[in-house]
């Protein structure tokens, strides 16, 4: 059995795309937990009547504590199924996606499925649309973020209970916190390119939160899991150049990406740490400074 397990807070106007793509998959041995996380919209309702219509399948539960981390948590340690599906509610599974991946994971005795999706942002109107595949190389794809997403990936539940689930402090990043302690315990990853997950995106997204103290939070999530990531590849031996330099190209690109918005913590980081990049990277953070700079002085004059 697969348990497909749905944290919803507030998502009454999204939620059925959700639910009904678990239902119309083509593996039906499925149960789907849905955990209500302190919903005001009316979300409550919608899971109930779906409760309802499907008494054998789908079963409602209610998460006190704040957060995606703990509302998968309950729903982890209500699972009946070997195998676990997490679905955020505004996202949608098509219909072989568990099939397919069950399959996978029979025929190569994996304990993570790492797949492919689709991601469709909408800004002001607009949908963009980008597939991102899971890299084969596991390490590799754990640093840069190629290794599945909540939502597109399988988790066998055994390999998830045994580093405790979710980290229900961490307020982003939990997901690629959560595959690096899995891999540290020595689980076993395939990868499947098919892309069978969407993920929707919307212009209030977290990553792209105007909030300064919010945005340094998640950047520095972000980077200090690489450097971890380092850390323990190197205490295990198996730090290659590439995997130390895909670290720190990782670290700098995020730095770039946000210097404008909060550029203190780029240039401590920068202070405190030697990185190991391409000379073209090294130059597009320098111009970026100095613009920075430029537009301070201009401003002041």
């Amino acid at each position: 059995m697969i348990s497909v397990i749905i944290p919803c807070y507030n998502c009454a106007g999204f939620i059925n795309r959700s639910i009904d793509s678990v239902l119309n998959q083509t593996y039906q041995d499925v149960e789907i937990i849905l955990v209500n996380n302190n919903s005001t919209d009316g979300s409550h309702q919608i899971l109930h009547k779906y409760r309802s219509e499907f008494p054998d399948k789908i079963f409602v539960f209610d998460e006190a504590k704040k957060g995606a981390p703990a509302a998968r948590n309950h729903g982890l340690n209500k699972a009946r199924g070997e195998w676990i599906q997490f679905l955020d509610a505004d996202d949608e599974l098509l219909p072989g996606k568990l099939q397919q991946q069950f399959e996978i994971a029979s025929n190569t005795g994996a304990d993570l499925i790492a797949g492919a999706c689709l991601l469709k942002y909408k800004l002001k109107n607009k949908i963009n649309e980008i597939v991102r595949h899971a890299d084969p190389d596991i390490w590799r794809g754990l640093i840069t973020s190629n290794l599945g997403i909540t939502s597109s990936n399988l988790w066998r539940k055994r390999v998830l209970l045994d580093v405790n689930g979710w980290d229900e402090t961490l307020s982003s990043s939990q997901e690629y916190d959560l595959l690096f302690r899995l891999l540290k315990n020595n689980a076993k990853v395939a990868v499947d390119d098919a892309v069978n997950t969407i993920i929707h995106f919307s212009d209030n997204s977290i990553s792209k939160s105007r909030d300064k103290e919010k945005l340094k939070r998640i950047l520095e999530n972000r980077v200090n899991l690489r450097l971890r990531i380092k850390n323990e590849l190197r205490a295990s031996g198996i730090l290659t150049h590439q995997l130390a330099q895909a670290v720190d190209t990782y670290i700098y690109t995020e730095l770039t990406n946000n210097y404008f918005a909060i550029p203190e913590y780029a240039d401590d980081f920068m202070r405190k740490h030697r990185l190991d990049v391409k000379y073209s990277r090294v130059i597009s953070l320098n111009t970026k400074m100095f613009l920075k700079h430029l537009y301070a002085q201009i401003v002041a004059s």
